[in-house]
């Protein structure tokens, strides 16, 4: 049971699961990456009234000890680097990898129509087989299933791209049950996909006048990251992301206690830590098509403990395994070329260009 779970790995041995062998502290620039627990996998925030994917049986998929394969090219069919950088780094994901190569989907599908998570099970099957580099034409040509403002030859975003992917395949394991409506939110916090990506933030607001304290959470499917001002790492973007706002003026809040509108501290911090983490930076410039060019660095090994909303725990810390890299040209955001580098399950690093 999840109690019961709750329980053992409270006697410590979550941190004697299996534990990713230590990398150099080397620095890169970046767009967006993926990152795993240094130390286990997270606890479950609270007790559901139905589990639809047990986390026992994840905690297996997160601890899969097989080597795994080295990544397989993909072709470019035409601007499609943004889906092809995501799929190498969903393909370097280990419980995913392990669900879809062990258990597989399509035996359990209950889609009559044509199903993402069908395909990338495909997909990586070949990935884990082929000695050549290959098109993955079944997903490209398939775009507008797993997002409505995909389009099959065009420019598009990486992230969104990946944002659709995780919330297509939430959708599809949802559908086992009778869909989203069907499924009440706490369990649908209990899929697999939920186990992999997902997270909680927490919204405080503290009122000045009467001190009353107000918590609102929210899931979270991946972290979004401001670049402005004098931030030049990871850390730096993560303390203006978790800082306190001070709300006045024409910001003031409306206190339940108070039943007026008072002057308030709000801050952002992550409740429930996922236990892969995918980190996006915003480099869009406002108003305008450029981009924020800065560099960025961001190290191999990252604590969240400084972000979390409570003291944390060993499982907070979090190894890096696959980056994105937009290389943008005349400074645009919406137009250039996307590259990824990724870890295999030996822990060997991979640049990957699709050019």
């Amino acid at each position: 049971s999840l109690t019961c779970q709750k329980v053992h790995w409270k006697d410590g041995h979550k941190t004697k699961c299996k534990v990713n062998s230590a990398q150099t502290a080397n620095t890169k620039s970046f767009s967006g990456v993926a990152l795993v627990p240094a130390r286990g996998t997270s606890t479950i925030s609270k007790k559901p009234t139905e589990v639809l994917f047990p986390y026992n049986e994840f905690v297996e998929l997160f601890n899969w000890e097989k080597p795994g394969f080295p990544p397989r090219g993909l072709l470019n069919c035409g601007n499609s680097c943004f889906a092809n950088v995501v799929l190498q780094c969903l393909a370097s994901t280990r419980p995913l990898v392990a669900y879809l190569l062990e258990k597989g989907h399509r035996k359990e599908c209950r889609r009559s129509d044509w199903c993402f998570l069908c395909e990338l099970q495909v997909h990586i099957e070949r990935s884990s087989q082929s000695l050549h580099p290959f098109s993955p034409t079944n997903i490209l040509s398939r775009l507008p299933n797993i997002g409505g403002n995909l389009g099959y030859g065009r420019q598009e975003d990486a992230h969104e791209f990946m944002r659709f992917a995780i919330d297509t395949m939430q959708s599809v394991c949802l559908d086992e049950f009778g869909g989203e409506k069907a499924v009440d939110r706490s369990s649908q916090e209990t899929t697999l996909i939920q186990h992999i990506f997902g997270g909680h933030l927490q919204s405080q607001v503290i009122c000045t006048n009467c001190n009353k304290i107000s918590n609102q959470c929210e899931n979270m499917m991946d972290l979004t990251v401001e670049i402005n001002g004098d931030a030049s790492s990871l850390e730096e973007c993560l303390d203006q992301f978790t800082v306190k706002e001070w709300l006045h003026g024409e910001n003031m809040y409306k206190c339940d206690g108070c039943n007026d509108y008072v002057k308030a501290w709000k801050r952002l911090t992550i409740l429930w830590a996922p236990n892969i983490l995918t980190i996006a930076l915003k480099r869009f410039e406002s108003g305008r098509f450029g981009k924020l060019n800065k560099r960025v660095s961001f190290p191999e090994t990252l604590d969240l403990t400084s972000y979390m909303s409570g003291d944390g725990d060993d499982t907070n810390v979090y190894k890096l395994y696959a980056v994105v890299v937009h290389l943008d040209m005349l400074n645009a955001s919406f137009f250039g070329h996307y590259i990824c580098y990724t870890q295999d399950f030996n822990g060997n690093w991979y640049r990957i260009d699709d050019c």
